[in-house]
């Protein structure tokens, strides 16, 4: 088993960066886009402690997984189109810058309110500033904006992978999915 990514395949700690990241970030959408039009009361507070939560517990973790990905050299790109070759690079790119900018805005969502991250009890990240309402507005825009950003690229990302498994009929999949080599 390969640690490292090699020129054909991904190796284990990016296919562990990608599956489990994409665990994180596509239940930490589903539960925030859940819970953002709720009004307040008991349940949005308990889907936004958990929101809270899971981001906390995990930041580090996203944040490596990025950071893994840009610093890493991944295997060579498959064979098609020009244009689709950077629509590909494109939509790359915006998955990671998203995940690193709702990774900032969250906690800076949290902080400037002067609050600290609470994450399950367990422990809290205390808020290096006070409250800062104008900031917390912008975060709360930023946050909601790079979310719906996220969500098509997600889309994009997952269309673009059923159509080389379905349609170019090539072993992209294989290069994440290590039992679907052939």
């Amino acid at each position: 088993m390969n640690i490292k990514d090699t020129a054909n395949h991904y190796g284990f700690i990016s296919r562990l960066n990608h599956w489990l990241g994409a665990l994180i970030v596509i239940g930490m959408l589903a539960v925030g886009l859940y819970f953002n039009d709720m009004p307040r009361g008991d349940e949005k507070s308990y889907w936004l402690k958990l929101h809270i939560g899971v981001g906390g517990l995990f930041f580090v973790f996203l944040w490596f997984r990025v950071f893994w990905r840009v610093f890493t050299q991944s295997p060579q790109a498959f064979e098609q189109k020009k244009t689709l070759k950077r629509l590909t690079q494109i939509v790359h790119w915006v998955l990671l810058l998203s995940v690193l900018i709702m990774a900032l805005s969250g906690p800076f969502l949290i902080w400037s309110r002067g609050a600290p991250i609470n994450v399950f009890d367990w422990f809290s990240i205390p808020s290096p500033m006070g409250k800062m309402p104008d900031f917390h507005e912008l975060m709360e825009e930023v946050h909601a904006i790079v979310a719906k950003v996220l969500l098509v690229s997600i889309i994009i990302h997952t269309l673009a992978v059923i159509k080389h498994r379905f349609i170019d009929k090539d072993q992209l999949l294989s290069r994440m999915v290590k039992f679907l080599r052939k």
